[in-house]
């Protein structure tokens, strides 16, 4: 597929191991949201253009209650060395400050992808106006590979056929305790009449609750860097 249209800076998701996809939920008072976005895009900025990294992006959640950073890296190895960069060190312990969970990034693959736009891939990128819909999916190593059949097959059944979808992307972590889903609507009102719907319609919702703890909000993205 074409992706010579798609703007930069844009990070562009797509199934496949390379690049490395790095993905960091911070928990965060609301009052506190505001310094740890300066402080994550202050680190980000130090860490952009550093051998093996791809892409970063800062995402803050419309409720105050987290920020994401989604980072794209060659390697973990470039990943590991971007964090020693000065004062990157420095900087890590202020998020940890400010943060309630002391989160550190998970490692990911992109295992499946849907987009309507004329691109056919789904971009993070300053252009975008729309929705904004980040899932933070936690289970257990035996039961991801399920967990992604259901959620995936649920997006194939309703999500693509509801009014507002732009697009879903389910992230598999290594770790195998997380799966994640960033999806694109036109509004957050669509998104919300979609999950409304899938608790009326999903055959599998009592099994996907029973082997997984969603943790979902709407964000906007406050900064994005490429390489």
């Amino acid at each position: 597929m074409s992706t010579a249209r798609i703007a930069v800076p844009s990070t562009i998701i797509r199934p496949g191991a390379d690049p490395l996809t790095a993905i960091n939920f911070l928990h965060v008072e609301e009052e506190d949201q505001a310094r740890l976005v300066d402080v994550m895009v202050t680190a980000a900025q130090h860490m952009a253009g550093t051998p093996g990294n791809v892409s970063l992006n800062v995402l803050r959640s419309l409720d105050g209650s987290r920020i994401v950073s989604y980072g794209q890296w060659s390697d973990e190895q470039g990943l590991q060395a971007a964090e020693r960069v000065d004062p990157v060190p420095e900087l890590v312990e202020r998020v940890r400050a400010l943060t309630v969970n002391h989160p550190r990034p998970r490692l990911y693959s992109v295992v499946y992808a849907d987009d309507r736009s004329p691109e056919g891939v789904s971009v993070i990128s300053p252009s975008y106006t729309g929705a904004i819909f980040i899932n933070e999916i936690t289970t257990q190593p035996p039961t991801q590979a399920r967990l992604l059949e259901l959620v995936i097959a649920n997006n194939q059944i309703q999500s693509q056929n509801t009014s507002g979808y732009r697009s879903a992307n389910f992230h598999r972590s290594t770790d195998g305790e997380r799966a994640v889903n960033y999806s694109l609507w036109d509004t957050a009102e669509h998104c919300i009449q979609a999950i409304s719907a899938m608790a009326d319609m999903d055959e599998n919702l009592a099994e996907t609750v029973e082997i997984a703890s969603p943790d979902f909000r709407f964000y906007e993205l406050v900064h994005a860097s490429h390489a």
